[in-house]
């Protein structure tokens, strides 16, 4: 229940660098770089994210556009102490094709002035993933 009517609450943006891993040999072949822009009001945030599928063949003359994707991603946040418990939920797709996803997951953030480091273990596209990041907020 809100006890305080008088509290202002203030919509705040985003930008966010990732790369994402998975468990495998390859490092290239299994990773994805993405960039996150958003806007976050209490302990709610929405983003949208632009990204590439993975490493391979990353600006060379054969990239190709269906080798990038969108997503829309919504993520809920709980104060643990120092840390920030976060739960996600996206959903997004490859440009120019018919390959949708969904996105589910959870992470930890700790906050330092306006810059924020988190480890998000998420699974994307029927992979799991566990995501080192770093943001600044604005």
């Amino acid at each position: 229940a809100q006890t305080n009517d008088s509290t202002k609450k203030d919509i705040t943006g985003y930008v966010s660098g990732c790369l994402s891993l998975t468990n495998s040999n390859d490092f290239k072949a299994s990773s994805y770089p993405s960039v996150e822009l958003g806007a976050m009001y209490d302990n709610l945030a929405l983003g949208a994210i632009f990204g590439r599928g993975n490493l391979l063949g990353l600006a060379s003359e054969n990239d190709k556009i269906q080798n990038y994707y969108f997503e829309v991603k919504s993520t809920a946040y709980y104060p643990l102490g120092i840390l920030t418990g976060s739960f996600l939920l996206g959903y997004g797709g490859y440009i120019n094709t018919n390959h949708n996803f969904i996105e589910y997951g959870a992470g930890m953030t700790y906050e330092l002035g306006k810059m924020s480091y988190s480890m998000t273990y998420s699974n994307w596209d029927g992979v799991n993933y566990v995501t080192p990041s770093i943001t600044f907020n604005f």
